[in-house]
């Protein structure tokens, strides 16, 4: 193993907590029901801007405090679909896909492919691990929902603390209750560029992007495409290579 890591904490939603389909790769498989034309590089453009809309906690809550719920979600799906370049009768597709993602979307839920073995060999070689989300509400039903229990030391959702990624006071707090961990001793794992990996970089944590779509191109920091990957660069054995 790589002495010089002793802890790996991961993102939630996007990293672990994988939807099938994604929020993004179903409004682009609706869209396209509704004869809009979404190219590979412009899902690529969509899926970027939506990691780097979801990033700006301080612009999400104003626009949930100006709109209640339907309208939020009428407003987010103007935003994707002049993402794509699709003004055309903007207001009513928009309410379309609002419905569709209220009435219909129902994605499939697990972790990632290879995530739970990458997990179990993490913490059979003493890393402390953890959980740390920009979600608001505490997160040990999605930890249920995996089978997760009992595999992190730590799990902490923002919305406990009142600070979100990437925001690096996020970090700060939960390193301030392991007193032999360094910042650049910890791993942290997550799906989106500017809230994971600029906010882990800022807090002096290692970044790791899980890119398994390879959305981002040149990035500053390491990305693995199968969580597995990060075996390999803490130089652990893959279980089967285990002796």
């Amino acid at each position: 193993m790589n002495e010089t890591f002793k802890a790996v904490f991961f993102d939630l939603d996007g990293t672990l907590y994988i939807t099938t389909p994604s929020a993004t790769d179903a409004f682009i498989q609706f869209a396209r029901t509704l004869d809009i034309a979404i190219d590979a590089a412009t899902e690529q453009k969509v899926k970027l801007w939506a990691h780097h809309y979801w990033s700006q906690h301080e612009q999400i809550r104003r626009d949930m405090e100006r709109l209640d719920r339907d309208g939020f979600w009428s407003y987010y799906s103007h935003l994707l679909l002049r993402a794509v370049g699709a003004t055309d009768n903007l207001a009513e597709n928009s309410d379309i896909l609002r419905d569709y993602f209220f009435n219909d979307y129902a994605p499939h839920v697990g972790l990632p492919p290879t995530g739970r073995e990458t997990l179990l060999a993490l913490k059979a070689h003493g890393l402390t691990l953890g959980l740390i989300s920009n979600r608001n509400n505490p997160l040990q039903e999605a930890v249920s929902r995996l089978g997760l229990d009992g595999i992190f030391d730590v799990v902490l959702s923002a919305g406990e603390i009142g600070h979100w990624k990437p925001n690096p006071a996020i970090f700060h707090h939960v390193l301030a209750d392991f007193a032999d961990l360094a910042p650049a001793e910890c791993v942290y794992v997550g799906d989106n560029y500017y809230a994971d990996g600029h906010g882990a970089a800022a807090a002096g944590l290692v970044p790791v992007l899980y890119d398994p779509e390879h959305l981002y191109r040149d990035p500053a920091y390491k990305c693995i495409a199968q969580m597995d990957e990060l075996l390999a660069f803490l130089n652990i054995p893959q279980p089967s290579q285990a002796p």
